[in-house]
């Protein structure tokens, strides 16, 4: 039977990331006789997916293979490891290519930051703010190492794994509900991928409200977020039936905001929170969430692997006028 033609294309196309600021930076402290030796090391299949990707995946591969295989040399120019939590602890991705995919979700941070403005600078204080056991601050530090990277989350056997074996960064286990154990205005930058895709609505505001708190006048906050275009993504994929979506969609168009708790049973990895799920909002809502306190100077529609949109707030002063600057 012919496939059900599809109701949520999207005309305004995805901006997918065209940069690679972090892993350049890593890259760049190889030299010639490092890759070549690197490409000696990698079996066929590994210089086959290589040779098979574009020029900035290559690069986050070559690197990744290199931690992965702990090649001494890669090891020590790079500051990457290829340690990864056992299969016990709560990991965003194993593999031989983790450290590829940390790669890229660390140039989706620093891109997005400049293109608002805000560069990476030595005695900056960073936190990924749901940082499971350290996938992508990992990279950042080692991109950056004269900043003080710190990571947080509720799932304790992450952040234990991610202090015993990242020493660089201070990583603790955070509480369900705010606050978080960080002094008013001690962050420069907090990003967080792929958390307020998570949250209910109450729990969205606490926790932008938080974000404010510990976020100086002037900092950044950097955020992914599932809206319109994750629904296109998902309808394209069948990862969502074609009713589901309807039910999303209805609910942005009406409310802004939709969110339903499917982790079931036990939860996600022992997070066990009524208020934790999958969420979508637009970017109304968060305009709407944030204009008091933030400037919204960056959004971007799907530039997350094609599926969540990019935000980027900066802290508005105390007692500063509201505006809105995209």
């Amino acid at each position: 039977p012919e496939a059900a033609p599809r109701i949520f294309v999207r005309p305004l196309s995805p901006n997918p990331l065209e940069a690679a600021p972090a892993t350049e930076r890593v890259f760049g402290r190889l030299d010639e006789a490092d890759v070549a030796a690197l490409r000696e090391r990698l079996n066929v299949n590994e210089n086959a997916i290589v040779d098979g990707a574009d020029p900035m995946n290559r690069l986050r591969l070559l690197i990744g293979f290199g931690a992965h295989h702990a090649i001494p040399e890669i090891v020590e120019k790079t500051g990457l490891s290829g340690e990864m939590p056992p299969e016990d602890v709560h990991a965003m991705a194993r593999g031989s290519m983790a450290i590829a995919g940390a790669l890229y979700y660390a140039d989706l941070v620093v891109d997005g930051l400049a293109s608002a403005g805000m560069e990476l600078e030595e005695g900056m204080t960073c936190l990924d703010f749901g940082c499971s056991s350290g996938r992508v601050v990992r990279a950042l530090a080692a991109a950056y190492p004269g900043c003080e990277w710190r990571g947080c989350d509720p799932i304790e056997g992450a952040t234990t794994w991610a202090r015993e074996h990242l020493p660089a960064i201070d990583f603790v286990h955070s509480p369900e509900q705010p606050p978080l154990p960080y002094g008013d205005g001690e962050l420069d930058v907090a990003f967080a991928i792929s958390i307020w895709s998570h949250f209910d609505e109450p729990d969205a505001i606490a926790w932008l409200a938080e974000m404010r708190r510990i976020v100086r006048p002037g900092g950044m906050l950097l955020l992914s977020t599932h809206g319109y275009q994750t629904i296109a993504h998902d309808e394209a994929r069948e990862f969502r039936l074609t009713s589901q979506l309807e039910d999303v969609y209805a609910g942005l168009y009406d409310r802004g905001f939709w969110f339903k708790n499917e982790f079931g049973e036990g939860g996600d990895h022992g997070v066990d929170n009524p208020g934790w799920g999958t969420a979508f909002l637009t970017p109304e809502w968060l305009l709407w969430a944030t204009v008091r306190d933030w400037r919204v100077v960056g959004f971007t529609p799907g530039r997350v692997e094609d599926n969540q949109d990019l935000n980027v707030l900066e802290r508005r002063e105390d007692g500063a006028s509201v505006g809105v600057s995209v």
